[in-house]
């Protein structure tokens, strides 16, 4: 089934929108599972990398609204992924947001200060999912 099917068959309260979004996280799971919940929801331009060198490479050519980034990145710190990004003139009303698998991490302000709006923590239900973009543009309402 694919995400448009998914959407056809859901309550009709989210329609579909071509904000692109871009995931960053070393687990590929966390990638796949991301973009689908962003399908359902009605996203229909996600792209999911593994590291901080392919996602600098994406964005540059990409130009995402949203970024997901597990600021814990194994293969690069997130956090200056994050502030790379945020360099790069075109990404910079590009809106960051957080993954992360602790509720209570202690650098959340250090993520903060890096440009991070929101966390959501892993791993994420639909309904946590469709209200931490609640406020960002792009929103399918």
């Amino acid at each position: 089934m694919t995400h448009r099917d998914q959407r056809a068959r859901s309550d009709g309260n989210l329609s579909p929108t071509r904000s692109p979004i871009l995931i960053v996280d070393g687990d590929r799971s966390v990638g796949v599972s991301l973009s689908f919940m962003l399908g359902i929801a009605g996203y229909e331009d996600v792209r999911a990398v593994r590291s901080a060198a392919r996602a600098l490479a994406v964005a540059e050519k990409y130009h995402p609204a949203i970024v997901f980034l597990d600021f814990e990145l194994g293969s690069g710190d997130g956090y200056e992924l994050a502030n790379q990004l945020r360099r790069n003139a075109k990404q910079r009303a590009m809106r960051l947001i957080a993954l992360t698998t602790d509720s209570e991490h202690p650098a959340r302000e250090a993520a903060r200060n890096a440009g991070f709006e929101r966390f959501l923590v892993k791993p994420a239900t639909q309904a946590e999912l469709d209200k931490c973009l609640g406020k960002l543009p792009g929103r399918a309402t």
